[in-house]
């Protein structure tokens, strides 16, 4: 294993205009209704995320604040993600996990600078754990996909090859999720959205994987992020980039003809009636408010065909003193519900798939 460093050099110019751009979303919602402002939650973790960005760059975010969206450090087999996998390794035995190979340091850092993986056997146990999502990802998708996908060294990722491709655990499970949707997403340039999408990487893969057109519907720092990282690591995609507007005819045009569109989540509101064909919510709602749980379903479901949720099971906001449980997620009225299952890989995370009758 060779080492270097693992934070790239800063370019100050790109990281202040990144968090201008921010600060420009985040007035736009602070100035609206207060369904759209973001919980305590959020609002305390994006300040630290914006304070990351501010110290380490946008071009290490997939080191710093990338950290806090759906990452996490996996360093041996206590982990309850890693005992997942081994179980289903020792049923069907592979040697494409033991092809994982660490090419670099895989420090990151999280909230407050604290830092992960930084000894030699948290590296080697983090290295199996992500050629292990690998190995399960691909083993699940439609044949090909997972040939189709390396991970974007956009934002300095951790450094891991499996048969000399990129590859990463925000890659392998964004491919386990649009493994989960691909059936929902028929028809010429289907419509996939996402609320709370972090940098994007759903989109990332999803857009690769199928033509497709791709809106994200979030707030600040994240949705400038995901703004700068998939115009980056996708510079052939045509992108709608964001602006406020008060009516979708404003940007209809510009919208359906572009891969990708960026929104703040109080434009979810301005979306016509049955337009997206699938909403995603991953590792989203259960960070928000009661109501704004309610309002966010109301609309996904008046807008799309169908809704994937991948949220805790069980989880406390201590922020804004509420206890979120998946059970309490029905399907919108009228609707199917043709998945609910715990996650195969994180026992603590339940996924649903709710179908429109329509669809």
């Amino acid at each position: 294993m060779r080492t270097h460093e693992p934070m790239k050099p800063r370019q100050p110019a790109v990281t202040e205009a990144l968090l201008a751009r921010s600060t420009a979303m985040r007035r736009q919602l602070e100035a609206g209704p207060e369904l759209f402002q973001a919980g305590r939650f959020w609002a305390d973790i994006g300040g630290q995320n914006e304070a990351l960005l501010s110290r380490h760059g946008v071009e290490n975010f997939k080191r710093t604040l990338a950290q806090n969206y759906f990452n996490w450090a996996v360093e041996g087999p206590n982990d309850p993600q890693m005992q997942s996998l081994l179980r289903e390794w020792a049923d069907d035995p592979s040697a494409l996990p033991l092809e994982a190979e660490l090419l670099g340091d895989p420090a990151v850092l999280s909230i407050n600078d604290t830092s992960y993986l930084l000894s030699p056997s948290a590296a080697r146990g983090y290295t199996l754990f992500v050629g292990l999502l690998w190995w399960h990802a691909t083993k699940r998708a439609a044949l090909g996909d997972g040939d189709k996908l390396a991970e974007a060294a956009v934002g300095n990722p951790i450094p891991i090859n499996v048969q000399g491709r990129a590859v990463s655990q925000d890659l392998a499970n964004s491919l386990r999720e649009f493994t989960r949707m691909r059936p929902v997403l028929e028809g010429e340039r289907p419509i996939l959205a996402e609320i709370g999408a972090g940098y994007g990487r759903l989109g990332y893969v999803a857009s690769q994987l199928k033509p497709l057109r791709y809106w994200i519907f979030d707030i600040p720092p994240a949705l400038a992020v995901a703004e700068w990282h998939l115009a980056e690591a996708l510079p052939d995609r045509k992108i709608f980039r964001w602006r406020p507007f008060a009516r979708w005819d404003e940007v209809a045009d510009e919208v359906m003809a572009a891969d990708i569109a960026i929104f703040t989540i109080d434009q979810l509101r301005h979306v016509p009636a049955g337009i997206v064909d699938c909403f995603a919510a991953i590792s989203a709602l259960h960070e928000m408010r009661p109501e704004q749980i309610a309002a966010y379903m109301n609309m996904m479901s008046a807008a799309s065909k169908a809704i994937y949720t991948k949220n805790w099971t069980v989880w406390r906001n201590e922020h804004d003193a509420f206890d979120f449980r998946s059970t309490n997620l029905p399907a919108p009225a009228g609707w199917s519900t043709v998945l609910e299952a715990v996650d195969e890989v994180i026992p603590a995370f339940t996924e649903k798939l709710f179908v429109a009758p329509r669809a």
